[in-house]
């Protein structure tokens, strides 16, 4: 296979070379990137990581979760949906952003595929009811509407992510916001969680959105991260991974009675140093640095 078509703006796509049994392919056009392979990363692959079940002991509260894109998410919806309003976070993982959410008067639901962490957020925040493994067809036969419909860090990981944000539209009430955000794939430095099998697609601004558009959906807000902090923090997290362990981030850490805590002060210090670093974040997005996040919010048309 040399060529394949775009998922985000139907150009032609060309392999540029190899990624271990994946294929690599890159658009010209608006930048995405993909990795195909004929072994597909399973879910149940996720659902046993060390990383992601570490997460659920390391940061046991919601506000231990909420990065950069939750909180831009959560302003915009804050801002342009009445409390009460529907919402299903797509990927949601224990639930900490249908909880944020509960807590602000929405009526706020969630899937995930992952049983462990579901788990998890329906004893530890009461989200019996409100999140689940269903798969997002399941709503769309209940004939469930929603007023917004999240996916955070989500269709980088899928190998096909087309029939799911097709569903994920057809669940929107008639301008309704569907919140997308993903790893940019003009950050200036890539760690190695941004390759496979953890991650398959990479997502320019410009290919998020021609990816709405082909979705027949009107982008709204387009936002690029830029932190200084989150370079150093995830730079300095590689150094102390194990590459010859099974993490799907790039391997199990070492070190842990040095690391974990180190993960906890820096984890719950991110917004007091983001506001420190501010000023330095803006001068460098000016001069061209991206790292690492992005957010694209897109509005379904009609009324």
């Amino acid at each position: 296979m040399t060529q394949l078509v775009c998922a985000c703006c139907a150009a032609t796509m060309q392999a540029i070379g190899n990624f271990g049994q994946y294929g690599h392919f890159r658009c010209d056009s608006c930048g995405y990137e993909v990795f195909k392979s004929s072994n597909v990363t399973q879910s149940t692959d996720y659902e046993g990581d060390c990383d992601y079940l570490d997460d659920l002991e390391l940061f046991p509260a919601t506000g231990d979760r909420i990065q950069w894109h939750h909180q831009r998410a959560l302003d915009f919806i804050a801002e342009r949906v009445p409390a009460g309003g529907m919402t299903l976070d797509v990927g949601c993982f224990d639930g900490f952003f249908v909880r944020h959410l509960c807590d602000r008067l929405f009526d706020a639901y969630g899937v995930d595929f992952n049983r462990t962490a579901l788990k998890w957020g329906i004893d530890r925040f009461g989200l019996n009811g409100r999140i689940s493994n269903r798969p997002v067809a399941d709503l769309l036969a209940e004939d469930r509407r929603f007023d917004v419909v999240t996916l955070f860090e989500v269709i980088e990981h899928l190998d096909d992510f087309d029939p799911v944000l097709r569903d994920c539209v057809a669940l929107l009430k008639p301008g309704g916001y569907l919140v997308i955000s993903a790893p940019n794939n003009e950050m200036s430095w890539r760690p190695p969680l941004d390759f496979p099998p953890h991650h398959l697609s990479r997502f320019s601004p410009v290919a998020l959105r021609n990816m709405a558009l082909r979705l027949g959906l009107d982008p709204v807000v387009s936002k690029e991260q830029c932190s200084l902090f989150d370079l150093v923090r995830n730079y300095t997290g590689v150094l102390f991974r194990r590459s010859d362990s099974a993490s799907m981030r790039g391997g199990e850490f070492r070190n842990r009675g040095i690391v974990d805590p180190l993960r906890r002060i820096a984890n719950r210090s991110k917004w007091v140093v983001y506001s420190v670093l501010w000023p330095i974040d803006k001068l460098l997005q000016a001069a061209g640095f991206r790292y690492i996040g992005q957010l694209m919010i897109a509005r379904k048309i009609g009324r």
